[in-house]
């Protein structure tokens, strides 16, 4: 399957004239539409990662010291070992955490297609940046982690919902979403 749906009314057909056959495809246009929001709510929790991520680099590079607690945890060990290096450190520092944070821009862009393997590798890794903070006893970006997470969890749930449905012929392949 190609992660893409196409929900239309028009499957909201009579099976042999029956009120009740009126009504299940009704039910599940609702559900895949309700599944579709809450898989593009979780993908774009990617996103705010992201942003948030190359934010706190900015600031600590520049100077700055108010870390947002949504910032990555890997982001933090190469600005904390780029820190203790000297200058020499700051633009290959920069560089990786514009790759890890590009990387979760490049997961919430598939994410968002409902490309279901991407998602869930975007799940784990996020999962395993958090552990990072653990040492740290950064509470507040463990928590944020642990929200992000709900939402990511909620966003790949619904994207296996929608592959269900689209299993069932609830919902058939289309063109790219978004």
């Amino acid at each position: 399957m190609s992660g893409t749906f196409d929900l239309r009314a028009s499957t909201a057909t009579a099976v042999d004239g029956s009120p009740e056959g009126i009504e299940r495809p009704r039910i599940a246009l609702k559900m895949s539409q309700s599944a579709l929001g809450r898989l593009k709510s979780g993908a774009r929790w990617f996103y705010w990662v992201a942003g948030l991520s190359l934010a706190n680099t900015v600031a600590a590079l520049s100077g700055g010291h108010l870390p947002l607690a949504a910032g990555l945890g890997v982001i933090r060990v190469v600005e904390a070992v780029a820190r203790k290096a000297g200058a020499v450190a700051a633009p290959p520092a920069l560089a990786i955490n514009a790759m890890a944070a590009g990387a979760f821009l490049i997961i919430g862009l598939w994410s968002n297609r409902c490309n279901q393997l991407v998602f869930g590798i975007g799940v784990v890794l996020y999962a395993a940046d958090g552990v990072l903070l653990l040492p740290s006893r950064d509470w507040s970006s463990v928590a944020f982690h642990a929200l992000a997470l709900f939402f990511l969890c909620r966003g790949f749930a619904a994207g296996q919902q929608l592959r269900v449905l689209a299993d069932l012929g609830q919902a058939r392949p289309s063109a790219p979403i978004g």
